[in-house]
């Protein structure tokens, strides 16, 4: 999901705008509060808008990640390890129990 900034224009992934806090109450509609990485502007977002297309992504990379097996090729590992890290940072809003197991696999099959 990209997100456009109130006051310069830029776009970028939603990831790429700084989280700064969370504003509203879940009966107001709850919004996030992020920074604009090109002009530092504070943006608000809804939160429906900043992870309207997370979980299809989530499913994206997972997929990405499943298709990785073990292999010294710093590449892949490399790759492996960004899907990982991406993941983890969004399951950190989404608390999914089983893309946590998933991704405990796969660090275990990949790097122990």
């Amino acid at each position: 999901m990209n997100l456009t900034c109130h006051e310069c224009g830029f776009t970028a992934g939603y990831l790429d705008f700084a989280y700064l806090c969370q504003n509203g109450c879940p009966a107001c509609g709850e919004s996030d509060l992020r920074q604009c990485p090109a002009c530092g502007a504070r943006c608000v977002f809804s939160r429906a808008e900043s992870l309207e297309d997370e979980q299809e992504r989530m499913k994206e990379l997972s997929m990405q990640l499943a298709a990785i097996s073990r292999t010294d090729d710093p590449v892949m590992r490399k790759e492996a390890k960004r899907l990982i890290a991406t993941l983890n940072a969004m399951n950190m809003r989404w608390n999914s129990e089983s893309l946590n197991a998933f991704l405990l696999k796969k660090q275990e099959e990949l790097f122990f």
